[in-house]
């Protein structure tokens, strides 16, 4: 199967950069292995726990991978806000942030390394040779077992956000928001896997989802600064002007993850009824015996 394929190879072509620690090679492996994990238990025989040993190895993956891409953003907007001003707040910043990066890639580096990482790509190569097979031998289409589990798979991606978007209400508390932004990535990487294998249009829907993780993307990026400067702030005289200078970093971070937020709520009302779109498109199209 092609779109399985085409995973496994971004993944491959990426993961020995990402444990090298590349930048760009840690974000696409980060996105390989959550594009992996949609797919995996829709065309993996689930009976067999094939599908569910994967799963979990690249859940590990894609964990381990998280606090290095975390770190990398961070430095990012600490470049783009700060420059090369040699403020002691931001030196003192860049340093820790810098630090934790490293302890984040030594920690990726024991997750898997490279024994770990062949093995789980020889795994994934040997069951894309077995989806090979079926192809040559005219199973090349989703079985009607694997369009219900597919259909199944997004409806309950589609009811998840749903459910966080109404948690999440109308308060800034950024762990709830945090969980819209992870189940809307979900459902988005679902209802490509969909759009790929031809089964529903969801483009339309994939649009509106990017722009929500855009948004609530930079929220998350933006607080994960936020939070790493009140940790150096807090180990700072608090009279210094670094710590008055981190403080003041500290508090125009909140004001733009404030007006991100109201971004957010402005289109959260579309969000909530997107996921009934994709309900009401999804069951009749994939399986007309499936209900929402």
């Amino acid at each position: 199967m092609q779109s399985f394929g085409r995973r496994v190879e971004a993944l491959s072509g990426h993961l020995h950069a990402a444990l090298e620690g590349a930048e760009k090679g840690v974000h696409q492996a980060r996105v390989a292995t959550r594009r992996l994990r949609e797919i995996v238990p829709v065309v993996a025989d689930t009976r067999s726990g094939r599908a569910a040993r994967l799963r979990r190895r690249l859940k590990r993956l894609t964990a381990a991978l998280g606090p290095v891409r975390e770190q990398d953003v961070a430095l990012v907007l600490l470049e783009e806000r700060a420059g090369s001003t040699r403020d002691p707040g931001v030196v003192a910043l860049r340093a820790h942030l810098t630090e934790q990066r490293l302890a984040a890639l030594d920690q990726l580096q024991q997750a898997c390394d490279a024994g770990r990482a062949r093995r789980l790509l020889a795994r994934l190569a040997d069951l894309g040779h077995d989806l090979e097979r079926a192809s040559t031998r005219g199973h090349a289409s989703l079985a009607g077992r694997d369009r219900r589990r597919l259909a199944r798979r997004v409806i309950d991606r589609a009811r998840a956000l749903g459910a966080a978007v109404a948690d999440a209400g109308a308060i800034l508390i950024v762990e709830r928001v945090h969980a819209v932004r992870i189940a809307a990535k979900r459902l988005r990487y679902a209802l490509e896997l969909t759009g790929e294998l031809q089964l529903a249009r969801t483009a339309s829907f994939v649009s509106s989802l990017r722009r929500v993780q855009d948004i609530l993307g930079a929220l998350h990026d933006l607080d994960v600064l936020r939070i790493e400067a009140g940790r150096v702030r807090a180990s700072l005289p608090p009279e210094s002007t670094a710590a008055t200078n981190l403080e003041r970093m500290s508090l125009a971070l909140d004001a733009d993850i404030r007006q991100l937020h109201a971004r957010y709520l402005r289109g959260g009302r579309a969000l909530a009824a997107l996921t009934d779109r994709v309900r009401d498109r999804l069951a009749p199209c994939l399986d007309p015996s499936i209900s929402t």
